[in-house]
């Protein structure tokens, strides 16, 4: 199974996803994790990806494409995968078809909701370096301007189901578990 984790940042995405990768045996595929490995190790794409991801700013299509399309092509993501934080735009969204073949086709994406100011608290309890508040603030205003409209995209196709996020963790994770039981 293919799956796609959508929401703000700090809405339970990671969390989730790594239940759900436990619980399926597929890998958690965050293109958050991915980028910060790539900072950290100083590689080039590392570099690009540090100056915007300090600003708040989301790096550029063709730096996470190239993350994304060299993971889903590792053997242990052939049974299905978790894609955390990924994609952000319709012209991702348009492009992750184009890498995926049809036999690799999103089967299904989670839309996790919570409301901005439960977001902004626990992102500034999660402590990250770059999780400080007026960073939060560009992060969530990107989101918001370039993320939203990948809600029509994957409705028209009927694949996006609303999770509620504001509820406890087990909660969450049960009600994501009754929608995957569906396919």
């Amino acid at each position: 199974m293919r799956i796609i984790l959508f929401g703000p940042p700090g809405c339970g995405k990671g969390t989730q996803a790594v239940l759900i990768s436990e619980a399926l045996s597929i890998p958690h595929l965050s293109t958050g994790d991915m980028l910060r490995n790539a900072v950290s190790s100083k590689s080039e794409i590392g570099l690009k990806a540090k100056d915007i991801m300090e600003k708040g700013g989301l790096v550029s299509d063709e730096v996470v494409l190239s993350i994304v399309q060299e993971r889903v092509a590792n053997s242990d993501s052939k049974k299905g995968f978790i894609l955390d934080g990924f994609p952000r735009t319709v012209n991702q969204a348009e492009r992750l078809d184009l890498i995926l073949n049809e036999e690799q086709k999103i089967d299904c994406v989670l839309r996790i909701k919570v409301d901005e100011d439960e977001i902004i608290k626990r992102l500034i309890d999660r402590g990250r370096n770059d999780d400080k508040p007026d960073i939060i603030k560009n992060r969530f205003k990107s989101y918001n301007a370039e993320t939203q409209p990948l809600i029509p995209f994957y409705e028209t196709r009927e694949i996006l189901f609303n999770i509620d996020g504001m509820q406890e963790v087990e909660k969450v994770s049960a009600e994501i578990k009754k929608v995957l039981s569906e396919f």
